[in-house]
């Protein structure tokens, strides 16, 4: 089955009960992974067991840091002992679905940009990136900006130091910082390579917040 390999032991992923009249929806993670088959841990609400019967038809979805994938499946087993789980029927076919803007992650790392203008560069101006995702940065300013400013960046990852194009799609004075603007910008004009780049730092921070208690 493509992308079996990315199903494993605590990987986090969604039930979502076909033909529900509600469109339910549920968390879980699995619990073992088999050639045919893939065990998950009974989903609970309000401290409750979700009780779903054998037979129940599911969409099942699960993510990695570039892509989320979803199969449709049935329940073929409950098991009560030593915990409720449920045995899921394995594929034989698997959707992948592209999320490159789905995360959004909040940081504080300083960087510098210019501002692209008809002569060509402004100079350094500084700021704090406070918010990193695959489609751009929301960062803090001194630097006045207006929307549509064109700005080259650059900016340090943990792992890598890029130099990335932005367009600004907003900016806002902040109200108990005199002197300072938010801008929210995206990336433009980059290819998927630097992109994948980011989504996956985007990824290890949140790996590594969660470690911490963090998250």
């Amino acid at each position: 089955m493509p992308y079996a390999g990315k199903l494993e032991l605590g990987l986090p992923v969604e039930l979502f009960i076909l033909g529900s009249p509600n469109e339910e929806k549920y968390r879980t993670h699995v619990e073992e992974v088999g050639e045919k088959i893939l065990v998950v841990n009974a989903p609970y609400v309000k401290g409750e067991i979700v009780p779903l019967r054998e037979g129940t038809r599911l969409k099942l979805t699960y993510w990695d840091e570039l892509s989320a994938y979803t199969f449709e499946t049935v329940i073929m087993q409950r098991i009560a002992v030593p915990y409720p789980t449920f045995v899921l029927a394995l594929p034989t076919s698997v959707t992948k679905i592209q999320r490159r803007n789905f995360v959004r992650i909040t940081v504080n790392f300083p960087f510098s940009f210019r501002v692209v203008l008809q002569n060509g560069l402004s100079d350094f101006f500084e700021g704090i990136i406070t918010d990193l995702s695959g489609g751009g940065i929301q960062f803090k300013t001194k630097k006045v900006m207006e929307k549509g400013y064109l700005l080259t960046a650059d900016i340090n990852l943990p792992n890598s130091v890029l130099e990335m194009p932005l367009r600004v799609v907003r900016s806002e004075s902040v109200e108990k910082q005199p002197g300072w603007y938010v801008v929210s910008s995206e990336f433009f004009d980059i290819s998927e390579r630097i992109r994948d780049d980011v989504i996956r730092c985007v990824f290890e921070i949140q790996r590594e917040m969660r470690k911490k208690g963090l998250m």
